[in-house]
């Protein structure tokens, strides 16, 4: 899956498009790999969505036909209560050029709004407090992501019963 593939170095995603270096031929995204450097490259063949943010459990959870934004936080056990339920991202696409549709959950709870259907390999954020510019909501989003894959990933390198 390479628009969900990335390198991480001190912390920090890189700006890397594998889609467009691997497949385009966009020599502009090589880059030389430095000793330490993560590189995640997730398989195209697991569909799941990333839970993160103010919830019980953030985690991936198998995606399955049909699944909406509320069984995906329920599979997440739920938000936490300091959850900030009227500004619930979904990131869909590319790391590198992610979209980002902002759903107002709490008026999906109460009925007043539709559920909203999620895709394979969504990214589900919800928030703890209200967030006022997009860019560093999506920056926020993206950085968390690329933090929790990184370190559950050296945590099962370390020891396979991780996590």
């Amino acid at each position: 899956d390479l628009n969900h593939s990335f390198i991480v170095r001190h912390g920090e995603m890189l700006p890397v498009n594998f889609q467009k270096l691997l497949r385009g031929g966009d020599t502009s995204q090589n880059i030389y790999v430095q000793p330490d450097d993560f590189i995640y490259l997730p398989s195209s063949l697991t569909s799941q969505i990333f839970v993160l943010g103010a919830v019980n459990a953030p985690r991936p959870v198998g995606f399955v036909d049909d699944m909406t934004l509320t069984t995906a936080i329920a599979k997440a056990l739920g938000a936490a209560p300091e959850a900030c339920l009227s500004q619930v991202a979904i990131v869909r696409g590319s790391l590198s050029e992610p979209s980002i549709a902002i759903v107002d959950f709490k008026s999906i709870v109460t009925g007043r709004a539709p559920d909203v259907r999620l895709e394979p390999r969504d990214i589900v954020y919800v928030p703890q407090s209200p967030y006022r510019t997009l860019e560093r909501y999506a920056k926020l989003i993206t950085d968390t992501f690329v933090g929790t894959v990184a370190a559950n990933a050296g945590g099962r390198a370390v020891d396979p019963n991780y996590g």
